[in-house]
């Protein structure tokens, strides 16, 4: 993509592009840091990075592509630095600032997040994609640059999991009644069937 020359053009050109994305990259990076202040500076530290580069984006139909790959390598290097430096946090540490007002759903998001750790990067990536910032399947594979069958097993394998960590017993039985993950994921793939449903 051939990107324009003065600041006032990029700057045109980057937000053309970052506007229809916002939405679902911010529930990306909600859902990856689970905590507000933490996915508001991934956000931040993705946008400013992605503006830097954006001259280097070939063609503009790659640019969610270009955004994920930043915050992927933003989370790595930050997990990376965390083993040097410990994985005490005092802002974790605090009382979480409750989100909703609902004491009861906050502790239902808090345990759930908690359960998305616990998962393969690919897998809670490939749920956090689908489910929560409501990407495509298609969208998802391309995000991933994997297969559309490996996307579905990764988010039947993720649901599964989750479903064992958060003790779920009916979502377990609706996923372990079919013989394949093909027909798993189509008896899941509703977003609203399943209670593991962000």
């Amino acid at each position: 993509m051939s990107q324009p020359q003065d600041p006032k053009s990029k700057q045109q050109a980057f937000l053309a592009l970052y506007e229809p994305v916002h939405a679902p990259f911010a529930r990306f990076c909600q859902a990856r840091v689970f905590h507000s202040a933490d996915a508001k500076d991934l956000i931040s530290e993705t946008v400013l990075q992605a503006y830097e580069h954006f001259d280097s984006l070939r063609h503009k139909e790659a640019f969610l592509h270009f955004l994920f790959g930043i915050a992927s390598r933003l989370l790595r290097n930050k997990s990376r630095r965390r083993k040097f430096w410990g994985i005490f946090n005092s802002g974790e540490a605090e009382e979480k600032q409750t989100v909703s007002g609902n004491a009861e759903l906050d502790t239902d998001v808090r345990l759930l997040y908690e359960a998305l750790a616990k998962l393969p990067e690919e897998q809670r990536e490939a749920i956090i994609l689908f489910e929560i910032s409501g990407f495509a399947l298609k969208e998802v594979q391309d995000i991933q640059g994997c297969s559309l069958s490996a996307v579905k097993s990764r988010v039947v394998r993720g649901k599964k999991r989750l479903a064992r960590l958060l003790n779920d017993q009916e979502t377990l039985r609706l996923l372990e009644s079919e013989p394949t993950e093909e027909a798993q994921f189509e008896k899941i793939s509703p977003r609203t069937q399943v209670s593991l449903t962000f």
